[in-house]
C-alpha cells in the first residue's frame, strides 16, 4: 500500500492440480482422469506427458510445475511406490504440504502392498480417494473427487 501496489485478488496458478502418476497407469490418468476432470468439471491439470517443457531437466520441470498448481493428485500403485521420479514428486508434495499447507489429493488407483516411508506418513495426515471399476461407485468417485478439488 505504501509504494501503491494494487493487490490482486485471485490466484496465479497455471493448473489446478499436478497430476503425479507412473506410466503403468497413464491409460487411467489419460483415458479416465482427465476427460472427466478437464471436459466435464473443467479443471486445468497439469501432466508430463504433455505439459512439461522440452529440454528442461525433468526434477526442474517437477518442481516448477508443483509450484505452478493448486494442489497435486497422487495416483498411488505399486508402480508409483517403486519408481524413483514418482517418489521424487511425491517428496515434493510432501514439503510443500508439511511448509505450506498444499493440498495433495491421495488417489488409490491400486492396491499398494509395499509402501514407502513418505506414502505411509502421507496418507496418515490426509483422507484419499480409493478407485473401484465398478458403476455403482463410479459417480461416488468422481463427486468426492471434484468436492475435494474445489475446496
Amino acid at each position: 500500500m505504501r509504494r501503491n501496489y494494487i493487490h490482486i485478488e485471485g490466484n496465479n496458478y497455471l493448473y489446478d492440480a499436478f497430476v503425479s502418476y507412473h506410466h503403468d497407469d497413464s491409460d487411467w490418468v489419460i483415458d479416465k482422469l482427465l476427460p472427466t476432470l478437464e471436459t466435464e468439471y473443467g479443471y486445468k491439470l497439469c501432466i508430463h506427458e504433455r505439459d512439461f517443457d522440452i529440454g528442461a531437466y525433468i526434477n526442474d520441470n517437477i518442481v516448477q510445475n508443483v509450484n505452478n498448481s493448486k494442489r497435486m493428485l497422487l495416483v498411488a500403485s505399486e508402480s508409483f511406490v517403486n519408481s524413483d521420479w514418482c517418489n521424487f514428486e511425491l517428496k515434493v508434495a510432501l514439503a510443500k504440504h508439511i511448509e505450506e499447507d498444499f493440498p495433495v489429493i491421495v488417489i488409490i488407483l491400486q492396491e499398494v502392498r509395499h509402501t514407502n516411508t513418505s506414502l505411509k506418513i502421507l496418507l496418515k495426515m490426509t483422507t484419499y480417494l480409493e478407485w473401484k471399476d465398478d458403476p455403482a461407485n463410479k459417480d461416488l468417485f468422481w463427486n468426492k473427487l471434484h468436492g475435494a478439488l474445489k475446496g
